[in-house]
Formats: C-alpha cells, sequence, structure tokens
C-alpha cells in the first residue's frame, strides 16, 4: 500500500479548474501532517465553544460555526464517498450538490458543538482508514464528477485543501466567537 508521504499532487486535468485553489492550499504538504494539524485547530475551536456562540455567524447571511463544520462534514463525506465510488471502479457520473440547501435543511444549529466536533474527528478517522487501504496503483483512477473529470488523488487533496481554505476564514472572521486560548 502506497503511504500518504507518496501521495503525490493529482495531475492537471484530472479534476475540474474550480479545485485548484483547494489543492495549491495542500501543495508540497504532508497529508496527514496537515491533517493532524488541522484536527487540532477544529478541536481547539470547537471543545469548549459555547452554544451561543456557536449558532452566530459573523455578520447577516453567513453561515454560523455549527453551520461551517456541518458543511466541512457534509462536504468531506461526499468528497470521501466519491473517492471510494471511484476506487472501486464505479463508473457512473456523480452530481454536484447544493451547498447552501445542504446546510439550510441539515439544521446544524441544533446539534451542540461537541456533537459536531464528535462527528468530524470520526469521520476524520474514517478516512484515513480508507486512504491506507488504497493500493498504490488506484490515485490515479478517474470518475466523472458534475460532468468532468476526477481523480482518486484529486478527491483527497481537495478534502484537506477545503478545510485549509475554512479554517483561514475562521481565523480571518469568527475570532471574537472563539473560545479563549484559539490560536488564531
Amino acid at each position: 500500500m502506497e503511504t500518504t508521504t507518496k501521495l503525490r499532487l493529482p495531475i492537471a486535468g484530472s479534476y475540474h479548474s474550480f479545485y485548484q485553489g483547494y489543492i495549491d492550499r495542500v501543495s508540497g504538504k504532508e497529508l496527514r501532517q496537515l491533517s493532524e494539524r488541522q484536527e487540532d485547530f477544529i478541536r481547539s475551536v470547537y471543545t469548549g465553544l459555547q452554544p451561543g456562540n456557536a449558532i452566530k455567524g459573523y455578520r447577516e447571511g453567513k453561515w454560523s460555526l455549527n453551520q461551517l463544520l456541518g458543511h466541512i462534514l457534509d462536504t468531506e463525506k461526499i468528497m470521501h464517498f466519491r473517492a471510494l465510488c471511484i476506487s472501486r471502479g464505479e463508473q457512473a457520473a456523480f452530481p454536484g450538490f447544493d451547498q447552501d440547501a445542504y446546510v439550510r435543511t441539515a439544521n446544524f444549529d441544533a446539534l451542540s458543538p461537541q456533537q459536531l466536533l464528535r462527528s468530524f474527528l470520526l469521520h476524520r478517522e474514517l478516512l484515513w482508514g480508507f486512504i491506507g487501504q488504497v493500493p498504490a496503483g488506484q490515485w490515479t483512477c478517474q470518475g466523472t464528477v458534475s460532468g468532468h473529470p476526477m481523480s482518486l488523488s484529486a478527491l483527497i487533496h481537495i478534502i484537506f485543501g477545503h478545510l485549509e481554505h475554512h479554517i483561514e476564514g475562521i481565523r480571518k472572521h469568527y475570532g471574537p466567537f472563539l473560545p479563549g486560548g484559539v490560536a488564531l
């Protein structure tokens, strides 16, 4: 089995250009170490997050911290599912998804921040179990997502790059709501 230190960036053309920013965010980084840092940051934000602060957006129309983590978790589950299917040779195309509709219907603000944190950490554990079981030759396998090619390697890199994008947003916009001691 290929280790994560050997998981190369996906080649151009094996994903839609929409995802380039996420892939660029993880270029040159060892994904396992990055994942651990991401998990530590999310843990530091959500462990002591007060429920009242968890349901506030930083301005009108922006997601609350609960909605944000719910969105991150939904996205990681969807990308993980797509990766699993592609690794098994699925030929059916995968549709896109409307992130705003998903957040609207999920009612993440009814959950405690700690419930969402537990779900996120559990999913990351399951994701790494999957990554560790992918044979080296499968990382370049491709499927179709939203009408465009998508490689297994791209999906995995997008997961980590997507969270990097949102961690930057948390640091930039949500500071007043965060528990004391969170390193911004």
